[in-house]
């Protein structure tokens, strides 16, 4: 299909209705981040605001020549986030994203779900197991959990900030039983929601 003539936000108004009309999922690869995130808003215009969540963004890092290891948290913790979510959901997406994310590796798909842990409230977890799965997992131990892939341990409790979710939570441990899992803001460090079950996927591809 060879399209021409579009420009603005006329190309995401065709890429709606192609996604409507074939009910497939979709890659949309574009130059930069800026022009990314622009024709995420118009694609979700045209699909009536996306109630169903089908336009996703796969952002690049923000490497720099002479910084080759440097990379934000947030990126790395939306990029995993989103990688998980493709394997796990049904919806058929549109994937926005650029030149510069396509050009670097992915971590497996295979490794991604061996990683994923699911911590339920009620159930027993080995507090040691977990604290090396973080680890390997690339998360850091920090004093207190303030960005994706920080955790912290102090006797009995367990915070950890999975890039899963937009903020972290605290598991209460008796022994080696799951008493509460609770959702807590990062800034200050108050409980926000109680929670039944968290998953764990590692805090970067690497």
């Amino acid at each position: 299909m060879d399209l021409i003539g579009f420009s603005g936000a006329d190309k995401a108004y065709a890429v709606s209705r192609i996604h409507e009309e074939l009910g497939r999922p979709m890659v949309v690869v574009v130059s930069s981040a800026k022009k990314a995130l622009q024709f995420c808003d118009d694609l979700k215009f045209f699909l009536r605001n996306d109630p169903h969540g089908a336009v996703v963004y796969f952002p690049p890092y923000n490497l720099l020549p002479f910084k080759f290891l440097a990379s934000h948290n947030e990126t790395a913790a939306t990029r995993i986030r989103t990688l998980y979510n493709l394997i796990q959901q049904d919806r058929l997406p549109i994937v926005v994203t650029t030149v510069a994310a396509l050009m670097k590796k992915v971590i497996p798909k295979r490794t991604l779900v061996d990683y994923a842990e699911l911590v339920l409230e009620g159930e027993e977890v080995d507090r040691d197991n977990l604290v090396n799965r973080l680890i390997s997992g690339g998360y850091l131990s920090t004093a207190i959990v303030e960005e994706p892939g920080d955790f912290c341990t102090r006797g009995g409790i367990l915070d950890i900030f999975s890039p899963m979710y937009p903020d972290p939570f605290r598991i209460e441990l008796f022994g080696d039983l799951v008493e509460s899992i609770r959702f807590f803001s990062a800034a200050t460090q108050r409980t926000r929601e109680n929670i039944k079950e968290a998953v764990i996927i590692p805090a970067k591809e690497v």
